[in-house]
């Protein structure tokens, strides 16, 4: 089930988030979490996770809120490689995120895949497909959290509703095998209700995430309050 005492994606001035790490512990205090996902944006090139793992591990001396630390990073191809540092040491959990869609050696933007699609060169079947292959290449890689998945479907014309069920429960079942977690984004309201369903059912675990780049959106859930009902009507 999803536990809404914890915020597991929330950005700081590490990266593009507005607040400092003391501000968001202070959200999340005042928020009455029990855990805090503090999530930053990575590339291979940056050199700061260092003193951003430094940072984190201070942070925790301050509070009695269990403070996890996670990088997030874009797909590099289709085999499931992320655009992280290579040295993770002290990074709990990677985020790996859809934000362009992986195909063979590269990723592609979602204007050009939409632009596929539209001219058949690529089937909405074919572009899950890749979704799914990369991120289970992926969890095979790295301790992985899927982070707001299928949030790059609307961009190229396509929804959850064009992933199939078979595909669907092959991703489930492969992250529930690679020790994985689901996260449940508010930013992006995404995954919905029926991919939550097969990845509870499969085993995998889901997180709260707010995907907060302001300290005073953390904690603040409307569907993922939305999911976790669902999830409790349906057990």
């Amino acid at each position: 089930m999803i536990d809404l005492a914890e915020d597991m994606h929330v950005h700081s001035t590490f990266s593009d988030g507005r607040g400092s790490l003391a501000d968001n512990v202070a959200a999340a205090t005042a928020a009455g979490l029990a855990r805090l996902g503090c999530v930053d944006h990575v590339r291979r090139d940056s050199a700061w996770l260092p003193a951003f793992v430094a940072a984190v591990r201070e942070a925790q001396a301050t509070t009695a809120i269990e403070l996890r630390l996670g990088v997030e990073a874009k797909f590099l191809d289709g085999h499931g490689r992320l655009d992280v540092p290579a040295d993770l040491a002290g990074v709990a959990r990677v985020y790996a995120a859809d934000h362009q869609v992986p195909f063979g050696d590269g990723c592609h933007s979602p204007r050009q895949v939409r632009t596929w699609l539209t001219t058949g060169e690529v089937t909405a079947a074919a572009i899950v497909t890749t979704l799914v292959d990369a991120t289970l290449a992926a969890a095979a890689s790295y301790p992985l959290v899927v982070a707001h998945l299928w949030s790059v479907l609307p961009k190229i014309g396509l929804s959850e509703d064009d992933v199939a069920e078979v595909e669907l429960r092959r991703l489930a079942d492969g992250l529930a095998r690679a020790g994985a977690e689901v996260e449940i984004d508010e930013q992006w309201s995404s995954p919905g209700i029926r991919t939550a369903r097969v990845m509870r059912d499969a085993g995998v675990q889901l997180r709260a995430s707010s995907d907060a780049h302001l300290p005073e959106r953390i904690g603040v859930y409307a569907h993922v309050r939305d999911v976790e009902r669902a999830l409790g009507a349906g057990r």
